[in-house]
């Protein structure tokens, strides 16, 4: 076999393996009640094939969020350039919009970083941060681009971002469990909460303060 070949079926096998997991999860069970073993009879392997992969429960769990969070800010990247292009009010509802798609699309992951961002293992809630952070930092840069475009004056893009993703977070975990009338409703609120920050932050930026 080809080393090409081998790093294949490496990827394929390890992906075998978090597809067990998340299924065993799909009840709602968390990573803690996990053990590596159960994974393997799930995913059809020898639990001495899956410590080839994974040496233990939390190197599982590490490639599990970062696998729910590639998910994430690949869905929030679709469409970057909108921002620019479509003006401001319909860029909102784009941004919420995406945010909606992913939570959809992949709502057992989604649980699974509301359940280990406030987790009791601090290398989980690390590594959740760490990649909200990055979603707040390339927003950021977004509106930045936006705001230089259409040549207004410089707005608090950080922390307009910073308020956009917790609004989007709270959003995610308002649409768990109910029906798709109320789904629809919380996104609609949501995208106007995310339009009134970025009022706000023109106001803020023109010298208006409460």
């Amino acid at each position: 076999m080809s080393e090409g070949a081998r790093q294949q079926q490496k990827k394929q096998t390890r992906e075998r393996i978090l597809d067990a997991a998340g299924r065993l999860m799909a009840d709602g069970r968390g990573l803690d009640s996990l053990g590596l073993r159960e994974v393997a009879r799930e995913a059809g392997l020898a639990a001495t094939s899956l410590y080839n992969h994974f040496p233990d429960m939390e190197a599982l769990g590490l490639a599990l969020i970062d696998r729910a969070c590639f998910h994430l800010r690949s869905s929030m990247a679709e469409g970057r350039r909108s921002m620019i292009e479509v003006g401001a009010a319909r860029a909102v509802r784009e941004l919420v919009a995406r945010f909606v798609r992913f939570q959809q699309d992949y709502e057992n992951e989604f649980r699974l970083l509301v359940q280990q961002r406030l987790g009791r293992r601090s290398s989980y809630r690390r590594r959740i941060h760490g990649e909200l952070q990055l979603m707040v930092n390339e927003l950021a840069e977004d509106v930045r681009e936006a705001v230089a475009a259409q040549d207004r004056p410089p707005v608090p893009a950080q922390r307009e971002a910073e308020a956009a993703i917790a609004v989007m977070f709270g959003l995610g975990i308002a649409m768990l469990d109910v029906s798709p009338a109320r789904r629809r409703e919380l996104a609609e609120n949501a995208g106007d909460q995310v339009e009134i920050i970025a009022l706000g932050g023109r106001c803020w930026a023109a010298g208006d303060r409460l």
